[in-house]
């Protein structure tokens, strides 16, 4: 099989770091907005149901922002990006162990496919980790089914990134 080039593409960073300090100043800006309408209210009750109110409404609406930039991405990746057939090479489905505050397990699954680089012909790599809620088991096994070892999946390849192109965002805070 040879020796594969692992495609990590820099905008993995970029979207990373963006996604975090995103969500804080959109945090942020829901917060002053919640504030601001109750200082205009003047209701006692406003002012003490802002902040629970703002944080729910905040986390609900960042939810959506992250739906919409995953679509908006992959749209552009099919537009620009070039489709390749690859072919899975690693398929995995492990739980994580829940460790935080709420205790919640995760199922992880690790998908690695292989596939001609449309532009240099070399043999890359793709590697991608979806994590699922422990309630949606039965999704994280369905998708390590459909990509297990052997099987081809589609992938966009623009430079550097690919994209596995799965249709469905597996959970809320995939984007990348």
């Amino acid at each position: 099989m040879g020796h594969s080039q692992k495609l990590i593409g820099p905008m993995s960073l970029v979207w990373t770091v963006g996604v975090a300090v995103a969500a804080v100043a959109f945090m942020a800006g829901v917060l002053n907005v919640g504030a601001a309408i109750a200082r205009w209210t003047g209701s006692q009750v406003a002012m003490a149901l802002f902040l629970p109110i703002s944080v729910l409404l905040g986390v609900g609406a960042w939810m959506l922002v992250l739906a919409a930039a995953w679509r908006l991405r992959r749209k552009f990746l099919r537009r620009n990006g070039s489709e390749v057939t690859a072919v899975v090479v690693e398929s995995d489905l492990r739980r994580k162990y829940g460790r935080s505050l709420l205790n919640f397990d995760v199922w992880r699954v690790t998908v690695e496919a292989e596939f001609p680089h449309p532009d240099s012909g070399a043999q890359a790599r793709v590697r991608k980790q979806y994590f699922y809620p422990q309630y949606r088991e039965l999704e994280a096994r369905a998708l390590t089914e459909r990509l297990s070892v052997g099987s081809s999946i589609a992938v966009v390849v623009q430079g550097n990134s690919a994209l596995l192109d799965v249709p469905k965002r597996p959970i809320w805070a995939d984007i990348w």
